[in-house]
């Protein structure tokens, strides 16, 4: 899998030393460029999907790879105090389903 950041979206949380994407990824893969979230290596990246939680705008998603979705499916997240939202866009950006789930604990300062 690979996370995808989509610019147009990504604002590169001006207002903090690091961005929520580059705080909380446990193999500090992210950094900011021209005022965006950069991914380093997407080869190593963890699949831990906590960057996806973390992100405020919803930038940021996972592609599914080919044995789960041959339509090249996303997966994104938007964390709230007491649940996390999960949405399946199709390659056009349509949204095909949305699941919610409880947010047992959330550690990510700020998020709402």
């Amino acid at each position: 899998m690979s996370v995808h950041i989509d610019i147009d979206v990504c604002n590169g949380c001006p207002k903090r030393p690091e961005g929520f994407c580059e705080e909380i990824c446990p193999g500090d893969l992210f950094y900011r460029e021209d005022g965006k979230a950069v991914l380093r290596e997407p080869s190593d990246c963890w699949d831990c999907f906590a960057c996806v939680k973390a992100c405020p705008r919803s930038a940021l998603s996972v592609e599914l790879p080919f044995q789960i979705s041959e339509e090249k499916h996303r997966l994104t997240a938007r964390v709230k105090k007491n649940t996390i939202v999960w949405k399946l866009i199709d390659f056009k950006g349509s949204e095909i389903i949305s699941f919610t789930i409880p947010n047992r604990k959330s550690k990510i300062e700020g998020l709402k």
